[in-house]
């Protein structure tokens, strides 16, 4: 094989595996198999869907913000994807801020420590923090308990005992070992005490409350509000505020890719003109 075609095996070679590089796996701690999504802005031609982020940014704001910051993003950074300064200004006005104040919230951290035991983390960079990445986000967003599933917790905790049949149905509920019914029993009860269960965070039971509810806010563009639609904007906006510049970077490796096999042509070309003088 010659230079040149080395070089073009390389290429494609990195154009078809750096996109499907594995992003996903397991939760933190190596829970259940993550909820695999298909988001817009992953792989090298990946870029974010401007619809998503307005949206997720209004859920952030409206429901996130109430406990959690991103001291990284300013209101008005949010105007990169489509927001005019009008509805910025509002959002902003909404929260208790301006458009040149970071999305901060307004619980105080002795507020939060007393109502949830500890100050929750800022989002800043929550979609890089955890393996999994968007996936572990998006993950723990639609986690919590659904309705048939309190429903079969309530009737399986009537009678204070499992029977094999309920532990083989709570087990494919709540995403558990079913060899394991003692660890079973016991989620059951906390959960009866209150306790917040979430099927793919470690350990399985957290401080914060379920924090979507369909319907929870109204989207401008019709799109109907669903919990996994929340999450799935919401992650998308994080993804957008732990790297803003996402889109830029991209923009400039491609250029810099293309500049790059540009040189190599040209370099081979030289090469073939220089060493055609020399006789064997």
């Amino acid at each position: 094989m010659d230079f040149m075609n080395t070089v073009k095996a390389a290429l494609v070679t990195a154009a078809l595996v750096l996109p499907v590089l594995p992003q996903t796996g397991l939760a933190s701690s190596g829970g259940p198999p993550l909820p695999q999504e298909d988001w817009s802005f992953k792989g090298i031609f990946g870029q974010f869907d401007q619809a998503a982020l307005k949206r997720g940014a209004k859920v952030t704001i409206e429901v996130c913000l109430g406990c959690h910051s991103i001291k990284y993003i300013k209101f008005d950074h949010l105007r990169q994807f489509g927001f005019t300064e009008a509805e910025v200004s509002e959002m902003a006005g909404g929260a208790g801020l301006t458009k040149q104040d970071k999305l901060v919230s307004g619980l105080a951290p002795a507020d939060a420590k007393e109502s949830f035991g500890l100050v929750p983390p800022d989002l800043s960079l929550m979609t890089k923090a955890r393996k999994g990445y968007e996936d572990y986000t998006f993950a723990i967003l639609t986690g919590y308990l659904t309705e048939e599933d309190t429903a079969l917790v309530d009737a399986a905790k009537e009678d204070g005992t499992l029977s094999p049949e309920e532990i083989t149905k709570l087990a494919s509920a709540l995403h558990m070992d079913p060899h394991h019914p003692e660890k079973i029993d016991e989620a059951v009860k906390r959960i009866a005490n209150g306790d917040h269960f979430n099927k793919y965070f470690p350990g399985n039971f957290l401080a914060m409350p379920a924090p979507l509810s369909a319907g929870a806010v109204t989207y401008a563009d019709g799109t109907e509000a669903t919990v996994k639609q929340l999450a799935k904007d919401v992650t998308t906006f994080l993804a957008w505020a732990a790297e803003p510049t996402q889109t830029e970077r991209k923009s400039t490796g491609h250029k810099v890719i293309l500049y790059l096999i540009v040189l190599t042509a040209m370099l081979y070309a030289v090469k073939r003109r220089i060493w055609a003088r020399v006789h064997h």
